[in-house]
């Protein structure tokens, strides 16, 4: 391979698996600071294989996932483009429970939002389409000047 692209970790306790236990108003410090941890190795890893920025691309998705998650606007000044950042669209009635989950009789036990699009994550951990279109445009054109050249 001539050209790598490897991403750095989002803010993990943003995601609902940490919110929904601080009933989705913010977010697990000790998982965003893993988080961080384990961006901080992966950059200095990363600059003694390849210090020229030639081969190893690190695709930083933390601060893109931060600007939507952690800011009143949601990354947009204009309008705020989720309605829901810590909160999934699909959420399960249990805390152990999961999205999709149905009983024996086939009952579901979750809700959905009407509109996957104004949520930031999907589940407990998936960003919904719209999240990950609105994270891909911050560094579309990093990603194709690095594979250009």
């Amino acid at each position: 391979m001539r050209r790598v692209v490897v991403t750095n970790l989002h803010p993990m306790g943003c995601t609902p698996v940490f919110t929904r236990p601080l009933n989705y108003t913010g977010c697990d410090p000790l998982a965003n600071a893993g988080a961080a941890q384990h961006n901080a190795a992966l950059r200095s890893v990363l600059a003694a294989l390849d210090p020229n920025n030639r081969t190893f691309l690190l695709l930083d998705v933390h601060t893109p996932f931060a600007a939507f998650l952690l800011d009143d606007n949601n990354g947009d000044s204009d309008n705020k483009k989720f309605k829901s950042t810590l909160r999934p669209c699909c959420e399960s009635f249990r805390p152990d429970g999961y999205c999709g989950e149905e009983d024996e009789n086939g009952t579901r036990q979750y809700t959905l939002c009407d509109d996957p699009g104004r949520y930031f994550y999907w589940d407990d951990v998936h960003p919904t389409q719209a999240a990950w279109a609105a994270v891909a445009r911050t560094f579309r054109a990093a990603v194709k000047s690095f594979l250009s050249t």
